[in-house]
């Protein structure tokens, strides 16, 4: 009889373990060491790797992440920024805040070796030579002149995804590039705007805000990311051939602008003194009666105007000559009237007794004349024959009043009458 027992011991026989030597157990206890070792280099590998992308943003920068080539959305600002290990990941920093600048030369004179970093007072050229088309850059003004210039352009990234998408990565090579194209195109219209004068020298600062302006805008409308910040023009000069001659135009120039703002000046003192803070407002008037005689207009509302304005608002030196004008008007009407009056009192008695009355006033008359200190006096000797004129020379009088107007001793007194003829208080009545 067979037995189940006998055949499971015979197809599963026992294994004896036989122990091993001292050399096996050194080699196998190795082993597992070596085995324990490299997997914890594996794992300390392993998450080295896994943070092997992770980067420090500057405070002056911003980061973007590429994912596989792709640019994934949102800005990482500045601090600690981890990504996927390179190259499921990419970590581009862009300095977002640093001013970046480009110089560029396109308009500009050629500079031989020995003359670069020199000054430009220090540089010449041949004034029988022209500018060389290869080799020499330049504008061309509005008045079909030249000029040439150097331009430094400050910018910063703006918007660092459209930088990125537009440039290809950190670099600014790209950029700097399109500044280049878009100040070389600029400069040509702008230049094209104004003259030489203008650009070089008066308007400096509308030549640089607008290339400015133009820059920017064009950026924009390329969703570029980056902005101009500063645009600076260097050693703007016209053709070094004849900078001398444009110098000393411009210095002919400046002393004519002198002259004719220091003739502006007096003019205006002169003005202010003549006719006080009103003068602007008289002048025009004057202009608009001469313009309206010109064009055969009635001014007489105009001339009204003018009269009330000198009578009332009128200051300086009009006012006083208006002043003493008024006087001496009254004076003289004055003078006048009292003639009048005289001449209707006297008039009654010269027609009762006309000897008597001629008697009495040339008695008042030898009296007035002898006692009154302002009048001249001749002294005939015994045995001459003079001639006195009565009333006194009137070339003498206006020789006399011509010099007080001009020594400006001019007194209202000084216009009463020399000379009175005294009405006696009674014709004998």
């Amino acid at each position: 009889m067979h037995r189940h027992d006998d055949d499971f011991a015979h197809r599963n026989p026992t294994i004896e373990e036989r122990p091993l030597d001292a050399a096996g157990q050194s080699l196998a206890d190795a082993l597992r060491a070596s085995f324990k070792i490299l997997k914890g280099i594996m794992m300390v590998l392993v998450v080295l790797y896994l943070f092997s992308n992770v980067r420090c943003v500057q405070s002056h920068e911003q980061a973007l992440i590429l994912r596989l080539g792709r640019l994934l959305p949102g800005v990482k600002d500045p601090g600690l920024v981890w990504a996927f290990p390179y190259p499921l990941d990419e970590i581009i920093p862009l300095p977002t805040n640093k001013i970046n600048e480009t110089l560029i030369d396109s308009h500009t004179f050629h500079r031989r070796e020995f003359e670069i970093g020199q000054p430009l007072n220090m540089i010449s050229r041949d004034e029988r030579r022209g500018l060389h088309p290869a080799l020499d850059g330049a504008l061309l003004t509005a008045e079909s002149g030249l000029i040439h210039v150097r331009w430094n352009v400050s910018y910063r990234i703006k918007k660092v995804q459209d930088f990125v998408s537009n440039f290809f990565g950190d670099k600014t090579e790209t950029a700097d590039a399109l500044i280049r194209v878009l100040v070389e195109t600029f400069g040509i219209r702008v230049a094209s705007e104004m003259t030489a004068e203008e650009f070089i020298r008066t308007r400096t600062d509308h030549v640089k805000s607008e290339m400015k302006r133009r820059i920017n805008k064009r950026l924009d409308e390329l969703n570029a990311g980056i902005t101009v910040t500063m645009v600076e023009m260097i050693e703007q000069t016209p053709p070094l051939q004849i900078k001398g001659a444009f110098e000393r135009t411009q210095r002919n120039e400046n002393f004519k602008k002198k002259r004719i703002d220091e003739a502006k000046t007096e003019a205006t003192q002169i003005l202010s003194h003549a006719a006080g803070g009103i003068y602007p407002e008289l002048l025009d008037l004057i202009d608009e009666i001469d313009k309206a005689n010109s064009a055969n207009q009635p001014t007489v509302e105009l001339r009204k105007k003018l009269d009330r304005m000198l009578s009332d608002r009128v200051e300086g030196e009009a006012n006083r000559v208006i002043s003493e004008a008024s006087a001496y008007h009254a004076v003289v009407v004055g003078r006048m009237q009292s003639d009048v009056e005289l001449y209707r009192a006297l008039l009654p008695e010269y027609e009762r007794n006309p000897d008597g009355l001629i008697a009495r006033l040339w008695e008042r008359t030898q009296q007035y004349i002898f006692e009154n200190p302002g009048v001249r006096k001749l002294y005939k000797p015994e045995g001459t024959k003079i001639r006195i004129q009565i009333p006194l020379d009137p070339d003498a009088e206006r020789i006399d009043e011509e010099q007080r107007l001009q020594d400006r001793d001019f007194d209202v007194r000084n216009l009463l009458p020399r000379k009175r003829v005294i009405v006696p208080d009674s014709f004998g009545h």
